[in-house]
């Protein structure tokens, strides 16, 4: 993704943007659908989905989302900072062979 893609993450500016293909549209849409508890309930964002996924595919996205929350909110509970503000996170770098 590019930075402007990320920018527009941040509020509602991807729904009308260039930037992004309808299908990219449907699964930040059911991504935030899920992530706010109100994928049940919204049938339209299910269909925008159905239009560009297979159910395989949708379960899979579904399931990433989940997860991905439920590594935020565990993390949240426990005063843990994956990513500190203002920087990246440092991976270790592997070991050479011996």
């Amino acid at each position: 993704m590019t930075d402007s893609q990320i920018d527009l993450l941040t509020g509602d500016g991807w729904r009308d943007s260039e930037l992004f293909t309808d299908k990219e549209k449907a699964a930040i849409w059911w991504a935030d659908e899920v992530t706010n508890l109100r994928a049940k309930q919204n049938k339209a964002a299910w269909e925008a989905m159905e239009q560009h996924f297979t159910t395989r595919q949708i379960v899979e996205l579904t399931f990433i989302c989940g997860m991905w929350n439920l590594s935020g909110r565990v993390a949240e509970a426990l005063h843990l900072v994956v990513e500190p503000p203002g920087k990246r996170i440092e991976f270790q770098l592997e070991s050479p062979a011996s």
